[in-house]
């Protein structure tokens, strides 16, 4: 027995044999983290962009030329003065690059007038010229009154200044009822009227007969 355990361990042993090894099992490479992967963004705008924003973050100018950016949607904005601004999402793909090439449309031109609302505080803002007043009264008259307010004095009034448009104008003689009389000023311009103002006792004076002329003698 012990002669042929000496032989099973030489034999083991023997130069120039080789042994089978026993296989080895290789190693799974580590799979990178699909969330910290980076692809990346070329951009060009028609016309060039003034300013480019990713996330919020200025990228500059256009064109933009393989920007790194983390993978997955970015929100883009375009600007470029007297042109509306463009508003887009990117999707970056890892070790990819997105091309973009991005037409900008230009602003609308201001309209020849402004917005009847606009127009109207404009207008209500804008001095305007003033129209004249001229009033007469016959015989006389003791106070001549604008809109209720303003008093002139007696007349007559030559060319007196108000704003255009309409107005209320009275006339009060002693003796004689109110006349009122509506005028419509135009800027630059003079209004004129007389007023009748007699009284009651002028209205019913009854004149005098004029003498009988004598009759000729037959």
């Amino acid at each position: 027995m012990m002669k042929l355990g000496s032989a099973l361990v030489l034999a083991l042993v023997v130069p120039g044999v080789a042994l089978a090894a026993e296989p080895t099992r290789p190693e799974k490479a580590p799979q990178p983290d699909a969330s910290k992967a980076s692809g990346f963004v070329t951009i060009a705008c028609n016309p060039g962009c003034e300013g480019i924003f990713v996330d919020g973050k200025s990228l500059g100018p256009s064109p933009i030329v393989r920007a790194e950016l983390p993978a997955g949607t970015h929100k883009l904005t375009l600007r470029r003065k007297g042109y509306d601004e463009k508003k887009l999402e990117v999707v970056v793909k890892p070790g990819e690059t997105a091309l973009l090439n991005v037409a900008l449309s230009q602003q609308a031109a201001p309209p020849a007038e402004p917005p009847p609302d606009i127009a109207a505080r404009v207008a209500a803002k804008m001095i305007k010229a003033d129209g004249f007043l001229s009033v007469v009264c016959d015989p006389a008259c003791d106070q001549v009154i604008v809109d209720g307010k303003r008093k002139l004095g007696p007349a007559p009034h030559t060319n007196v200044s108000l704003p255009p448009g309409k107005h209320d104008i009275t006339i009060q003689r002693k003796g004689a009822p109110d006349k009122v009389i509506t005028v419509n000023l135009i800027p630059g311009q003079t209004t004129a009227f007389k007023v009748a103002m007699q009284t009651e006792a002028e209205r019913t004076v009854i004149p005098a007969k004029a003498p009988a002329q004598p009759q000729p003698k037959r």
